[in-house]
This record gives C-alpha cells, sequence and structure tokens, in this order.
C-alpha cells in the first residue's frame, strides 16, 4: 500500500470553516470523481495543538493507493487537463505555496486493551 500525506494550509484570509465546507463539498468530491485508483482518501482538521496553540496547518490530508501502479496512475491525472480542473479548484481555498506533501510508509502495532 502506498500513502500519501500532506499538510494543507488555507488561503490568507479565509475563514476556517468556509475552508472546511469547500474542501469537504466541492473539492473533495471533486479529487474522487477523477482519481479512480484512490483506495481511501480522509481528510483531518486540527483545532489546536496539544500545548492550546493555533496548528500551522489547517487540514491533514491522507490519499491512500494498492501500489504504486495506482498512485502513478493518479499522478497522470494531476498532470492531465482533468487535473488542471483540480489545480484550479485548489487555488480557491489553499495556500499551494504552503503545502506539504509526504510519501509515508505507515506502521501499526497492535493495541494493548488492560
Amino acid at each position: 500500500m502506498i500513502k500519501i500525506t500532506m499538510l494543507v494550509r488555507r488561503k490568507n484570509g479565509m475563514d476556517v470553516q468556509a475552508f472546511r465546507d469547500h474542501y469537504e463539498q466541492v473539492h473533495a468530491p471533486l479529487a474522487q470523481s477523477l482519481f479512480p485508483t484512490l483506495r481511501a482518501y480522509a481528510r483531518s482538521y486540527p483545532d489546536a495543538t496539544l500545548a492550546g496553540e493555533a496548528p500551522a496547518f489547517d487540514a491533514i490530508t491522507e490519499l491512500w493507493f494498492d501500489d504504486e501502479a495506482g498512485w502513478h496512475a493518479c499522478a497522470a491525472v494531476a498532470q492531465s487537463e482533468a487535473g488542471k480542473v483540480l489545480q484550479a479548484d485548489e487555488e480557491k481555498f489553499i495556500d499551494r505555496s504552503a503545502t506539504v506533501a509526504l510519501l509515508v510508509s505507515q506502521h501499526g502495532s497492535p493495541v494493548v486493551t488492560y
């Protein structure tokens, strides 16, 4: 399984709730329609750090693919004319210059109950 994690910041001056609403109601459905090789697509919205500070990012986006071929198929779509539609939507609500995209290896541990 291949996983991409993205740290996303909203456009400067955009309201937090407007950012989240656009991501969930417009952008996420658009991305899902364009990328059929996505196994899973999750967005998490941090409210504060554990120290109580404002987080440096407004969303943590996770994309899972079954294999490298699925990831490459997604990357090809992202560079196509269809991908330009997605990029144009991102320009409406995401500070793309502040986005950090990471290819990650995910490991799990068994849950211990007492």
